[in-house]
């Protein structure tokens, strides 16, 4: 094996809306060994959500004196290299990639990257799961640690090499790059890297000024709420983006100076703009 493959996986501070990157764990991987490591907590904007506390154990005080992600993410980037990207449910952790990348105004490069969920459903179909704590289970992998970046890196690329393995064995199997241009085919991602940014929303022509806001960094005051009586909001649009079928907007509240998600649909009126 030849070619360079970066095996990562990403943990984050947030279960849902705007994703913050909290640790970042990958290998290299040459001649099918693992040569080097890369791992890094993260301190994160926003404190770190109870619920995902419980999933990783990672707690604010772990990250406290952590480089941020405008730091860490493009020495990863550096790292990485021209390597092919694994990641088991790849969309997720190159989208975690995404948002700080959106955040922050970096550039991603065209990585190319394979997902080992993909995969994993075609060479190991008699899993009763494709999780990455089933498959290092049913495979007997010698894993001790769940959800823990650089711990599920490893066994991502675990996975992969079984993969590769089971293929290998059959019949008239490929060789060299041609084993490599069937797992794409198979299990790549439909966004590379630099492919990975969230989608702008849908905008109103009345939600406009917020566009103009989250470019500038401008503070803005908006009627926000559902139903019923709502008062003026005061806050620093950072990002927009589309989850699903709906708008949100990541922002500073300039009340309580905490970073927060809202909702585009309820945003009633820009009442002062940039």
């Amino acid at each position: 094996m030849t070619r360079r493959i970066v095996a990562f996986d990403t943990e984050t501070a947030t279960g849902g809306g705007a994703m913050h990157l909290l640790e970042l764990g990958a290998v290299l991987i040459q001649d099918g060994e693992i040569v080097d490591r890369f791992e890094s907590f993260v301190r994160p904007e926003v404190p770190i959500d109870p619920r995902t506390t419980a999933v990783h154990g990672i707690v604010d005080a772990q990250v406290a004196d952590a480089e941020p992600a405008q730091v860490v993410v493009p020495r990863f980037v550096q790292w990485l290299g021209d390597a092919w990207l694994v990641a088991h449910n790849a969309p997720f952790d190159i989208g975690v990639l995404g948002f700080e990348a959106a955040r922050h105004g970096f550039e991603l490069p065209q990585s190319t990257v394979l997902d080992t969920v993909k995969l994993a459903r075609r060479y190991i179909p008699e899993s009763s799961d494709h999780k990455l704590e089933t498959l290092t289970q049913h495979l007997d992998l010698d894993v001790d640690v769940h959800h823990r970046a650089l711990a599920d890196a490893v066994s991502c690329w675990m996975v992969l090499e079984e993969c590769l393995a089971r293929r290998s064995a059959q019949p008239e199997a490929p060789v060299g790059d041609a084993l490599w241009t069937e797992m794409l085919a198979h299990g790549g991602s439909r966004r590379g890297l630099a492919d990975a940014l969230p989608r702008p929303p849908r905008m109103s022509p009345r939600l406009r000024p917020l566009e103009a806001a989250a470019r500038e960094r401008a503070p803005v005051v908006v009627l926000y709420g559902e139903e019923g009586p709502v008062s003026p909001l005061r806050i620093a649009p950072r990002l927009l983006f589309e989850s699903g079928d709906k708008g949100y907007m990541e922002a500073e509240c300039l009340r309580s100076g905490l970073l927060k998600t809202y909702r585009l649909d309820r945003v009633q009126r820009v009442l002062e703009g940039p």
